[in-house]
């Protein structure tokens, strides 16, 4: 029989799953950006649930980096605060060892993406998806397997509406 922690964590997110698949298909930044913050609330109920704790600080970094990007915030010295604050506070609040590492690493990735890229759908979807692939590897780690799933799912649901997209482009 499975802990109550862990059928906790797998039920927030399954509600995560279902915000980030919608976000996925969203062909307008900002409603994106809307999406994936009410997801990373999910994401971390689910990481405190699961004692994924690097995990936890990404999900709360990264509303306030959604938001930003959201609200085209130019700043760059926040735009640094947030992408230096996911990696000092993944690291102090790092219980999974090298693995635990690897939310810390997909946040400092996307992070840079939104910034950086952030008038590029196509860079921000290949990018996702690229935050997801390590996002599911870690849900192994924390028994996350509906976010196992839900990460899995939203990679390639995203890879389709990117290599949709594409196609509509080259028509």
């Amino acid at each position: 029989m499975l802990e109550p922690s862990i059928i906790i964590g797998n039920l927030f997110s399954i509600c995560a799953m279902i915000s980030d698949s919608i976000s996925g298909t969203k062909k307008k930044h900002n409603e994106m950006m809307f999406v994936q913050i009410i997801s990373q609330f999910f994401y971390a109920a689910s990481s405190i649930a699961l004692k994924g704790y690097s995990s936890t600080a990404q999900n709360i970094v990264a509303v306030f980096r959604n938001y930003a990007a959201m609200k085209n915030i130019k700043n760059k010295a926040l735009e640094w605060a947030l992408i230096i604050a996911g990696v000092v506070l993944g690291i102090i609040l790092n219980n999974r060892g090298l693995l635990g590492w690897l939310p810390i690493i997909a946040n400092l990735e996307y992070s840079i993406a939104v910034f950086q890229l952030k008038d590029n759908e196509r860079t921000l979807k290949i990018a996702f998806i690229i935050n997801m692939i390590m996002f599911a590897i870690f849900n192994v780690v924390i028994q996350n397997y509906v976010g196992l799933l839900s990460c899995s799912i939203i990679a390639i649901t995203t890879a389709i509406s990117l290599f949709n997209s594409n196609k509509d482009v080259t028509a």
